[in-house]
């Protein structure tokens, strides 16, 4: 791995990391908004399939060995939380926005001055959906194992998904929309990010 291609990678590792520390509390219920999320979508967007990966595996790595960079702390006891599950995802759907949606976002700057077409735009959007429901699908089916596999709670699948994570759901809807503008005008402007294919 190139030294430019080592630097970015700890750059999106740390910015994933900085990102759990920006909490702002979620009126009526016990959750925070954080800006984790949109800087792993950023990672995938801006870095080739393998850095964004490595990106959000350094975080997870450093949070393993005990940072407290994770939610509610680090180390290795981690993987029991029912949490986790969505770090794990981070790893994946960094790599998942490279491979689809990074790809069509090149496609359209290369086109230049060109109005992009409804196909293109309905392309991005989707795959953009698709990558997040692959994190929630990781991370929602991890969480039901450990807390009614390891934990006994018994909570219901539907509870999980609605009550524990559908506000989130829609939150990072948000920000992956925020995130592609952000995108496009970065690798426009900054070819040592844009040239790493």
């Amino acid at each position: 791995m190139k030294t430019r291609q080592m630097i970015f990678c700890a750059l999106f590792a740390a910015l994933t990391a900085a990102g759990i520390f920006v909490r702002i509390p979620i009126p009526g219920t016990p959750m925070s908004f954080t800006l984790q999320t949109f800087f792993i979508f950023l990672a995938g967007l801006l870095l080739e399939p393998r850095y964004a990966f490595v990106s959000q595996a350094v975080y997870t790595a450093v949070g393993l060995l005990g940072l407290p960079v994770f939610m509610n702390g680090g180390g290795f006891s981690y993987v029991l939380q029912p949490s986790f599950g969505f770090i794990i995802g981070f790893c994946v759907t960094a790599f998942l926005i490279s491979v689809l949606v990074r790809k069509k976002l090149l496609n359209l700057i290369a086109g230049g001055k060109n109005r992009p077409s409804l196909l293109r735009v309905l392309q991005i959007a989707g795959y953009s959906l698709l990558c997040i429901i692959v994190m929630y699908i990781i991370g929602i089916a991890y969480m039901a194992l450990i807390m009614n596999g390891y934990l006994g709670k018994g909570v219901p699948l539907e509870t999980i998904i609605f009550v524990y994570n559908g506000v989130f759901i829609v939150i990072d809807i948000l920000k992956f929309t925020a995130a592609i503008p952000i995108a496009i005008a970065v690798l426009k402007r900054v070819p040592a990010i844009s040239a790493i294919q």
